[in-house]
């Protein structure tokens, strides 16, 4: 089956994604982290990239390039490849390290770009390794927070430019609740929509002073009112949505398709 053609942003910013093979944890051990990082900087050191944002976890690494897109598709095929030499090498394996080919996502927008920066350095948050961004060594938020004392240079320079230069704003920005999805590996993706779920089922108890979801399946303008919140806003699938309430599919079709 043919590969999915990339798309070409017009902006030349992209948000890229790779993973561990296997979902295995190739970047626990924190040299590889740094193999990773010196790598992509060589790269940018070259001219085929410029690093906007990027944090690497343990099982897979996010990244916010500007780049044209054949020097984006070499420089990952690059990566890949250098850095499986070495990870093997070291390791005393042999074959791929990364999942499939690299992910990307074209950014068409400024307002786009400052949101996937924001949601790349809120993984660790999210993922529960430490409480504050700052805390978190293996990202670029720290970086940005460096390079504002030194005056910054290139991307950096340009991003921070949208929050006139202003740290305090900079930090408050990554603070903001965002609830859109991003370029997530699926088993990320699944997690954030159920967390959603949850969040919109909570709010729903707590506007009418209900302390479970089972008291709401008891009134019918409730049940409607939360599936229908569900279902614009969760995406989830009328099944699952159906699943979790523990109501029939049926129910959930009907309802969001305006039927009683």
């Amino acid at each position: 089956m043919p590969r999915t053609r990339r798309q070409e942003s017009s902006t030349g910013y992209y948000h890229v994604v790779m993973r561990g093979n296997k979902e295995s944890c190739i970047f626990k051990k924190e040299v590889y982290k740094h193999e990773i990082l010196k790598i992509l900087k060589g790269y940018e050191t070259d001219g085929m990239l410029e690093l906007v944002a990027w944090c690497i976890m343990d099982n897979h690494v996010h990244l916010v390039v500007k780049a044209e897109l054949d020097q984006l598709s070499l420089a990952m095929k690059k990566l890949n490849i250098k850095f499986a030499m070495r990870y093997n090498l070291k390791e005393n394996t042999s074959g791929h390290v990364f999942q499939d080919r690299f992910k990307s996502q074209a950014i068409e927008s400024d307002e786009y770009l400052l949101q996937v920066i924001r949601y790349v350095h809120n993984n660790p948050v999210k993922a529960g390794i430490v409480e504050k961004l700052k805390d978190y060594k293996w990202s670029s938020y720290g970086t940005y927070l460096e390079e504002y004392f030194f005056g910054g240079k290139g991307q950096m320079q340009l991003i921070m430019g949208f929050f006139k230069n202003d740290i305090k704003e900079f930090a408050e920005f990554h603070d903001i609740k965002d609830d859109n999805e991003y370029l997530e590996i699926k088993e990320d993706r699944q997690k954030h929509r159920e967390e959603k779920v949850q969040h919109i089922i909570s709010e729903c108890c707590n506007k009418y002073g209900l302390s479970e979801v089972h008291q709401i399946r008891s009134h019918k303008i409730l049940m409607n009112e939360l599936i229908l919140e569900l279902v614009d806003k969760s995406g989830m699938s009328y099944r699952a949505i159906a699943r979790l309430l523990k109501i029939n599919y049926n129910t959930v079709r009907d309802v969001s398709k305006g039927g009683k």
